[in-house]
């Protein structure tokens, strides 16, 4: 009997001892794992650099009538060519760009496609169908289409700081 229970302990004492062992090598592992990840994130963001483009995109279009501003920190580019064939480039003041990126800080981009127009005019022709879209990298996000001059409230201050850069490098 003794023999018994001394032979239950030591396999008690063995399989705790073990999956202590188990838990130790997970921990180190999960520890190696986000330590690998971060390394290809920070590898990434590298690699991308420069070509990691944050762009806001204002396009409206209705029958004879096309406005496209492209802004960036680098360029602005603008043009009221359908085809976009035509294209004005210019370039971004830092000021514009720091406004347009503290207005981006301010938006929820995942609720970004269900925002909702306040008005209703582009369906009978009463105004021009346009979208706001923010580029990150290769990801878009894009409005729903809203009339133009009617944004929704959400990125009223965006358009509307998109519109006047537009209007200022025409003038330049």
């Amino acid at each position: 009997m003794k023999f018994l229970f001394s032979l239950v302990t030591l396999v008690f004492l063995t399989g705790s001892c073990n999956s202590q062992k188990e838990a130790t090598t997970n921990s180190k592992a999960s520890s190696a794992a986000s330590v690998a990840e971060k390394q290809m994130i920070s590898d990434k963001q590298k690699t991308i650099g420069q070509n990691y483009d944050v762009a806001v995109i204002y396009e409206a279009r209705s029958r004879g009538f096309a406005k496209y501003a492209y802004i960036s920190k680098a360029k602005v580019m603008l043009s009221e060519d359908r085809s976009l064939q035509k294209m004005d480039n210019y370039v971004c003041d830092t000021k514009d760009w720091e406004d347009i990126e503290q207005l981006l800080d301010a938006i929820e981009r995942k609720t970004f496609q269900n925002l909702k127009a306040p008005t209703d005019k582009r369906l009978y022709d009463g105004a021009a169908h346009t979208t706001l879209s923010i580029k990150q990298g290769d990801v878009v996000y894009m409005t729903p289409t809203f009339d133009e001059g009617f944004p929704p409230k959400e990125i009223e201050k965006l358009v509307n700081k998109v519109l006047a850069i537009a209007e200022k490098v025409k003038k330049q």
